[in-house]
């Protein structure tokens, strides 16, 4: 991979977050490693570990970064739909509709999601910044979720549908079935946005096309 000149005095540790997350976007999580980040940044082998101790402390770096800044995309996104907790299941179903489409649109535009940001192997890896930023966006899909299905144990088997299919729609412009469709990311998005407000609809005992249950 080329080196390139990233680096601006005094930023270092900046630049070494954003050469991680463009590696992890190119080659998955485990295509990430200090010695990579070094190069992409432009600097050498030995000068990331003046900020991060190894490989797990500067992807538990980048998992925070993007968390933070997904996490910011979804309060603005509920902001414009509205409360839940007011007027019925309704705009509740419609904040996870929307939700949805912020994260897929995110993770095609940046290239890694929730596997980044929740990756297995940081999951006993000390970091509160990253614990606090991933809770913060577990519960912004959480209470909604909560809103639709009034049942804890409902609204996680809801986020867990949610989950999936958002990440799968996330996905599916890589593989060789959208081949011929429109795999533009609005599009994408509107699909994933649709398929999670029906799942909604049907969590919260109403019928495909919204109405009653309010």
């Amino acid at each position: 991979m080329a080196r390139r000149a990233t680096y601006h005095h005094g930023d270092l540790r900046a630049a070494l977050v954003q050469a991680a997350l463009e590696l992890v976007s190119a080659n998955g999580v485990a295509g990430l490693s200090v010695a990579a980040a070094a190069r992409r940044a432009g600097v050498s082998g030995a000068a990331p570990y003046r900020h991060f101790a190894g490989r797990a402390e500067l992807l538990s770096a980048a998992a925070t970064f993007a968390a933070r800044q997904l996490s910011e995309l979804m309060r603005d996104a509920v902001e414009r739909v509205g409360q839940p907790a007011t007027g019925g299941i309704t705009p509740a179903v419609e904040v996870l509709a929307e939700l949805t489409r912020v994260y897929v649109r995110y993770t095609l535009t940046h290239g890694a999601g929730f596997e980044l940001i929740f990756a297995d192997e940081l999951q006993d890896f000390p970091d509160p910044p990253r614990r606090d930023a991933t809770r913060e966006l577990h519960d912004r899909l959480l209470f909604p979720a909560l809103a639709v299905t009034g049942d804890p144990d409902d609204a996680g088997h809801l986020l867990r549908a949610l989950v999936a299919t958002a990440h799968g729609y996330a996905y599916l412009p890589r593989s060789g079935f959208m081949r011929g469709f429109d795999t533009g990311s609005a599009r994408v998005a509107d699909e994933a946005a649709e398929a999670v407000r029906t799942l909604a609809r049907a969590a919260a005992g109403s019928p495909p096309d919204g109405h009653g249950g309010d």
